[in-house]
């Protein structure tokens, strides 16, 4: 039985653990070949040897992704890897820093965009020149519920996810007429093995219409859905997943 990925070539960043490493889990049992990117170059490599011990196809890399010099090597060293192929790349890496407004400093407010705004950003712009070659991509970028409301002990993580939203439109008009389709995902809570160990969580779940978090595994499914050939209209939408906390209208 063929797979759904089978021959394809997909790039996840922030793939070390939680979401990403879910992501690439999925892709790489569906027959995709992933690279496993992170800051932490240890730990996207032990779970690509995690994956290659299942059989899979899989390379673990550490790779400063707001370092554009870093990004021509991870390009190069893709295409030389796949003769020149890439199919997917999901835009996972992120992070935050809790603070209110006037608790943020200038150095928080710049890594949080540089993080959540600029990586995405540069490694898209490097590794699209592979994609527009072949005249097929799917790049699915991960935003946040935290786009859509007020946020005040979170302002500058969210004004970044914004910018996500903001970003993947454009990137999409841009890239449509090359057959590359541009999305999002804007998860809520996710039960993630770091925040299962805060109190953050139990007390967010209590908000959920549905009654729990999402696993990994259940946001992983919606990025797989837009990564897919079968997504073959979905262009410039960013899909809210997020248990009901917010339905956008």
């Amino acid at each position: 039985m063929t797979k759904e990925f089978q021959d394809q070539v997909a790039v996840v960043t922030g793939a070390a653990q939680g979401l990403g490493a879910a992501v690439s889990t999925l892709l790489a049992r569906q027959g995709a070949t992933v690279f496993l990117v992170d800051l932490n170059g240890k730990g996207a490599e032990a779970q690509a040897e995690r994956l290659r011990g299942e059989g899979a196809s899989a390379h673990g890399f550490g790779v400063d992704a707001a370092d554009e010099s870093a990004l021509e090597g991870f390009r190069a060293e893709i295409a030389a890897r796949s003769e020149g192929r890439l199919d997917i790349l999901v835009n996972n890496a992120g992070g935050w820093r809790y603070g209110r407004a006037h608790e943020i400093t200038l150095s928080d407010w710049d890594w949080t965009f540089r993080t959540n705004v600029t990586v995405p950003f540069l490694t898209t712009r490097a590794l699209m020149p592979l994609m527009i070659e072949r005249k097929y991509g799917r790049i699915v970028n991960v935003a946040s519920t935290d786009a859509y409301r007020p946020k005040p002990a979170l302002p500058h993580y969210a004004a970044a996810k914004a910018a996500v939203v903001s970003l993947t439109k454009s990137l999409a008009e841009e890239l449509a007429p090359h057959q590359i389709l541009v999305n999002g995902v804007s998860p809520g809570p996710i039960a993630t093995e770091t925040a299962k160990s805060q109190s953050w969580l139990a007390e967010r779940i209590k908000t959920i219409p549905i009654g729990r978090a999402a696993e990994p595994e259940d946001i992983a499914e919606v990025i797989l859905f837009l990564a897919s050939p079968r997504n073959r209209f979905v262009v410039g939408e960013t899909v809210i997943a997020n248990g009901g906390i917010l339905m956008a209208g």
